[in-house]
């Protein structure tokens, strides 16, 4: 058999795990979708299924044979010297992936799996009630079985460091603290002393404005933004999020507010940039390592970038406000563009992240990251998380929820036995931060170009620097190749600086 046949072999393989991933992925939309919510205990069946059979096929003999034929398993180095570059980057990101999953028993993957399907069911419940208790023995079982999970892993310092292996390779425990340490106290003092000095009435995005016309501007959105309705759809949610089953088929959801459009057009932005990603991947690669995502970080700095960077401009509201006051003519027919804009970046503490200004949302993640530390440490106990979030809020941002539903029950992550996840998003945060900073350096008539609805070049500039690699660089290789700069918090403390001072 030659080399360009075991390649194919492993490809072909592969291509058939990421069918079975795409399987489950459908399963999880369907689930926060349209399923009946009495359909759970059967869904959480399906989706236990194919967790198993998806991880037995991770692990098979057939995929580590088509594997050992092109790589040593030990050493990683390819047997061959003739393959390529991304065929290389391909075998190395395979191997990575299989000598993880072979380290969690087929059991555990079930358990696991069915856990945190019933645990997402019993989450909304309680949220939409507001009764934590009911969902704090589902969080304590998925404690323990993190904690597990981190040891079947292994770590060498730290057991968080196995979770950051999963969602940024790289990243490590002491790698958030260091960056964590100087970006707290920045940000808690830049959010004092910008919220003090903002004075703009913006009560005006408070009123009562129908579903359907919040929709129908989120769809006029993703068109501006050129996502392909043919290839992605928009559906709602309780908790707003993206899955890419393949570059041809993107699902994203957003969740309204009827008391606050500007909710629904943050989700959909920020959703919407993670779809792009998922839609600009390429499709050559589907099944392979360089068809997917670089990060977790890496993916969340694109939903970032469309969110705020793009989203809260000025330029992108002198192009797009026109549309929105006809949409919501009572009361925007009466509230000018600067007003508008002032009102939208508007700093002042939010008990809900998702909702949180630019200032204060890293805050919300350092909150999350020391309260995950403090689980797998046996630092905290469940039935505490109410008190200590909230006792974390006044700290940090000066504010206390006035419920559970807007304190600690108001994210899905934990349900979903996300731990480890959260720490993405403030590192997309200073991704973006540093490729914006070459952006408009390469284009310095950007904000032209923005004011005229000209969108695409952005699209372009993300594709060439971060999608269309895939996995073909670790996440901090390939910010470096992007912005010939590694990892720092300067250019995201600057943009803040830049912008709100």
């Amino acid at each position: 058999m030659s080399v360009k046949e075991k390649y194919d072999r492993l490809h072909k393989i592969g291509k058939e795990i990421r069918l079975l991933v795409s399987f489950g992925y459908f399963l999880e939309w369907d689930q926060e979708t349209f399923m009946p919510k009495g359909a759970i205990e059967f869904r959480s069946e399906q989706i236990e299924l194919i967790s198993s059979i998806t991880h037995r096929e991770k692990t098979s003999e057939r995929f580590k044979e088509a594997l050992e034929a092109l790589i040593d398993l030990n050493s990683g180095k390819p047997h061959y010297e003739d393959l390529d570059d991304e065929q290389k980057a391909n075998l190395r990101e395979w191997r990575e992936s299989y000598l993880h999953e072979t380290k969690l028993p087929n059991d555990f993957v079930k358990t696991f799996a069915k856990t945190a399907s019933k645990a997402t069911n019993a989450w909304a419940k309680a949220k939409n009630n507001d009764t934590f208790e009911t969902f704090a023995p589902h969080l304590q079982e998925l404690v323990h079985l993190c904690r597990k999970k981190a040891d079947f892993i292994g770590f060498k310092e730290h057991p968080y460091d196995a979770f950051l292996s999963i969602y940024e390779p790289g990243v490590t425990t002491q790698t958030l603290k260091d960056l964590f340490a100087t970006l707290k106290p920045f940000l808690s003092e830049l959010l004092k002393t910008v919220s003090r000095k903002q004075t703009v009435d913006d009560r005006f995005l408070r009123g009562n404005f129908s579903q359907q016309s919040q929709l129908e501007f989120d769809k006029h959105l993703l068109e501006i933004m050129h996502l392909d309705p043919q290839h992605s759809r928009l559906d709602l949610s309780e908790h707003p999020f993206c899955l890419g089953l393949h570059p041809h088929d993107v699902r994203l959801t957003t969740h309204t507010v009827c008391s606050n459009f500007m909710h629904s057009i943050s989700a959909v932005m920020h959703e919407g940039g993670h779809a792009i990603y998922e839609l600009n991947l390429p499709v050559e690669q589907y099944g392979a390592p360089l068809g997917e995502f670089a990060s977790y970080g890496m993916h969340e700095s694109q939903s970032r970038w469309w969110e705020t960077m793009i989203g809260l401009s000025r330029p992108f509201w002198e192009f797009t406000y026109p549309k929105l006051q006809s949409t919501f003519p009572n009361p925007l027919d009466k509230v000018n563009l600067e007003t508008f804009y002032q009102a939208i970046n508007r700093c002042r503490p939010s008990c809900i992240r998702i909702f949180s200004d630019e200032i204060s949302y890293v805050l919300h993640i350092i909150l999350r990251f020391e309260i995950e530390l403090a689980f797998l440490e046996g630092k905290l106990e469940v039935n505490d998380l109410p008190q200590v979030w909230n006792q974390k809020m006044q700290e940090s941002l000066g504010i206390t929820p006035q419920d559970d539903k807007e304190g600690c029950l108001q994210d899905i992550h934990w349900a979903a036995g996300l731990f480890g996840y959260f720490p993405t998003y403030a590192l997309g945060n200073l991704y973006a931060a540093q490729l914006y900073q070459v952006f408009i350096q390469t284009f310095p008539d950007h904000q032209d170009r923005i004011r005229q609805g000209n969108l695409t070049f952005i699209k372009d500039f993300l594709k060439e620097k971060i999608h269309r690699f895939g996995k073909q660089y670790p996440p901090l290789e390939l910010l470096e190749r992007a912005t010939s700069s590694s990892l720092s918090p300067e250019p995201y403390m600057n943009y803040l600086k830049n912008k709100f001072q």
